[in-house]
């Protein structure tokens, strides 16, 4: 038997899963490159050169208090790396730590508790300023005149004379990447603003809700609206960063909400750029870094990008992971029941995959926790490796079948071999 070892767990078991196939099966591991971490004077000295903006320092000696808004633990942004320098920053131009806040933008996601801010956050930002959860039904959230929207911002954020946002870039099925404006829309806007933004998305409101994708363009309708929704409420200075396959920062590009973004979003398509695999027989794909809840293992299918029917072919398996640490998840406008939300049946597999034999591989969940997400029967859930490595040498007994494995198939970007690079949804 040959073994292949895959991240698994992100923020919680962070641990590496071992996969293992026949011999004379023809197995291909498809990561990215590594690339080396930056150091703490790195990535201190490319927050200090920032784009089309003043340093950080510069902007905070004229502000008398500062909102940093940060991503949630569903999303991998090292912030424990980044919010001492920032903070730090803000400390050296004047600033007290009691009129810092760090305020997690949630978006639609769940509230996250003490023990998962410090996870996230790490316990020297918890000890030193007040890190807040945003609540999209807050009673007093500030509203922005505007004809064509209804805008509500987290007051918080708006009352901070210096507003910042850190975050990760990497591919987004709807936004394009993730970072920039997304930060503050959905990340701590309003219900309303939420849903009107989300549902510039939907290519039909019809039962299935299917929406149009444009993984790694970021000039799409819904990044628009967000950049034109900053543009009003103000957002003075950004952190995104790259990260590598260890999830550690690799670059760090800061400065203007747009052109910084920008920038990042150029650096990412070449770092997490992978070579596909054409036509494999069982595609093994997992939703790592974004494998804290079960809602979110569609995020897994990310890599395939535009190719999604010449990467397996007809009659062939995908084996979709995820840990699911969390559970099943919740999200107050995707979830069941909720107001967009799309049944799984639609998308676990993506419509092009339709009637490839699927196997969700998870040891967080069990099919009694998923049905929910399902209007008829949730596909098969295994929690061992071997029983699932069991049936899929039941289906290719006597065979050598192709299988491509993507580790991190929900940050990957995926090009086809002899130059064909990864094509907007």
């Amino acid at each position: 038997m040959k073994t292949l070892e895959v991240p698994w767990g992100q923020w919680y078991a962070k641990t590496r899963k071992q996969l293992s196939f026949p011999d004379d099966w023809d197995v291909r591991l498809c990561g990215i490159e590594h690339r080396k971490a930056l150091d703490e004077g790195e990535i201190t000295n490319r927050i200090d050169n920032p784009i089309a903006v003043e340093p950080l320092e510069s902007l905070a000696r004229r502000k008398h208090c500062a909102c940093i808004v940060v991503d949630d633990i569903s999303r991998p942004t090292p912030c424990g790396v980044l919010l001492p320098i920032i903070i730090g920053k803000l400390v050296s131009a004047g600033m007290r730590y009691e009129d810092i806040t760090v305020l997690i933008a949630l978006g639609g996601h769940r509230p996250m508790t003490k023990q998962e801010m410090a996870l996230k956050v790490g316990y020297w930002t918890l000890d030193h300023v007040q890190v807040l959860n945003h609540s999209p039904h807050a009673a007093d959230l500030v509203s922005f005149p505007d004809s064509q929207q209804t805008i509500k911002i987290n007051r918080r954020y708006m009352e901070a004379s210096l507003k910042i946002a850190v975050g990760c870039v990497v591919p987004h099925t709807l936004a394009g990447f993730s970072g920039g404006a997304k930060a503050i829309i959905p990340g701590i806007g309003g219900m309303e603003t939420l849903y009107s933004n989300h549902t510039l998305v939907f290519a039909d409101r019809s039962e299935s809700m299917s929406f149009k994708t444009s993984t790694c363009d970021p000039d799409n309708a819904m990044r628009k609206n967000m950049e034109m929704i900053v543009g009003k409420v103000g957002l003075d200075f950004i952190v995104n960063v790259v990260l590598n396959d260890d999830m550690q920062i690799t670059e760090v590009f800061a400065g203007h909400f747009v052109k910084a973004h920008r920038a990042a979003c150029e650096t990412a398509m070449g770092s997490l750029q992978t070579t596909l695999v054409n036509q494999a027989d069982i595609l093994v794909l997992s939703a790592y870094p974004k494998d804290t809840e079960y809602s979110q293992i569609g995020t897994c299918f990310a890599v395939l990008g535009h190719f999604k029917e010449r990467c397996v072919k007809p009659g062939g398996t995908i084996v979709a992971m995820t840990a699911a640490s969390e559970g099943p998840g919740f999200h107050s406008l995707f979830g069941p029941g909720m107001l967009l939300f799309s049944p799984h049946d639609d998308n676990i597999p993506p419509p092009e995959l339709k009637g490839i034999d699927t196997i969700v591989f998870s040891d967080g969940v069990k099919e009694v926790d998923i049905r929910q997400f399902y209007r008829g029967s949730p596909p098969v859930i295994i929690s061992d490796w071997q029983i699932v490595l069991e049936r899929l040498r039941e289906k290719y007994e006597g065979k050598q079948p192709l299988v491509a494995v993507y580790p991190m198939g929900a940050v990957q970007i995926g090009k086809m071999p002899g130059g064909m690079e990864h094509k907007h949804d």
